[in-house]
């Protein structure tokens, strides 16, 4: 299990497309991904329970992931949380 925890700097959270995005993305890997940020917790791959987050910039979010790519999931999930660009590997 691989687990870091960022603050979201995303322009515009995490609400919408940007949810739709994250959720887009975590669907690519084949680990289990979780957002916390408490008191909830969402999959990373049901853009409803990551809209419900409501991750606005400056919300600290954890993320979790376990499975066989866990690393890079964690990895491309911050990046999108941060507004970063996305690794070129996908």
């Amino acid at each position: 299990m691989v687990e870091v925890t960022i603050e979201v700097t995303a322009k515009n959270g995490f609400q919408g497309r940007n949810s739709a995005r994250l959720a887009f993305t975590a669907n690519q890997f084949e680990c289990e991904i979780l957002l916390i940020c408490s008191p909830w917790v969402a999959s990373a791959k049901n853009v409803m329970e990551v809209m419900r987050l409501s991750a606005r910039a400056g919300t600290h979010v954890r993320i979790q992931a376990d499975g066989v790519d866990e690393a890079a999931a964690v990895v491309t999930i911050a990046a999108l949380l941060r507004g970063d660009a996305l690794p070129k590997s996908l």
